[in-house]
């Protein structure tokens, strides 16, 4: 893939790379483990054969996510919500290490997960932190008040997400410390950060004030599959 088609389907990118082994494939359509992450990666121009494969990988709850589809579902297919997806390339934004940044572990998963539900910074699931490095801080007290990590992984870049802080802990600028700390990893490794937020989502000013560049708009789509 080229640099350019690599942000243009880079759930496809990552699941055919360096996240192949969370991958579960049916024909052109591929998905993350479920335990891992919701997103699927599908052609933009998806046939009746694609629809079927894509309600195959679906799970026991039905649900799929569709990114800037372009072709009309099958019937029966319930659109449960659409947001505008907006990707960010991070290749500008300056980086440096977090002193105060912990390595966060499984053991972690819990906390973590109670921040993201305090927080709605995205889906976080039981094994998404396998996908990549999270880190956190903690207060005096021990409580994690804030954290940022990676997601999806093409080929030469990787994603930040999962950032949020805790209510409390707002305006102290914990969240770009954390996203110049990840970007700081992936720039070890050689790759370029990149990330996803909604349209809605006021985080969107910090992002482009960080060096952030807007490369694309797309909708993305949650529908529960016909029989689910």
């Amino acid at each position: 893939m080229t640099e350019k088609s690599v942000l243009a389907d880079p759930v496809n990118a990552a699941l055919s790379g360096p996240h192949a082994r969370f991958a579960q494939i049916s024909g052109r359509i591929r998905r993350y483990d479920p335990a891992v992450s919701v997103f699927f990666g599908h052609p933009r121009e998806l046939t009746a054969d694609d629809y079927a494969d894509t309600a195959r990988l679906a799970g026991d709850d039905g649900v799929v996510l569709l990114r800037d589809r372009a072709t009309d579902v099958p019937s029966g297919w319930a659109r449960i919500e659409k947001i505008g997806l907006l990707q960010y390339d991070g290749s500008a934004i300056e980086s440096a290490p977090e002193p105060a940044a912990v390595l966060l572990t499984a053991a972690d998963v819990p906390e973590m997960t109670a921040l993201v539900e305090r927080t709605k910074p995205g889906p976080f699931l039981p094994r998404t932190i396998e996908l990549g490095a999270y880190i956190g801080i903690r207060d005096t007290d021990g409580a994690l008040i804030a954290m940022a990590g990676e997601r999806m992984h093409p080929t030469g870049w990787t994603e930040i997400s999962a950032v949020c802080t805790a209510p409390e802990a707002r305006g102290r600028g914990l969240a770009s410390r954390l996203i110049r700390a990840v970007a700081h990893g992936i720039r070890e490794r050689g790759e370029k950060p990149f990330l996803h937020t909604s349209d809605d989502n006021p985080a969107q000013k910090l992002y482009e004030d960080m060096g952030f560049t807007l490369t694309s708009v797309v909708p993305l789509e949650v529908f529960r599959v016909d029989g689910a």
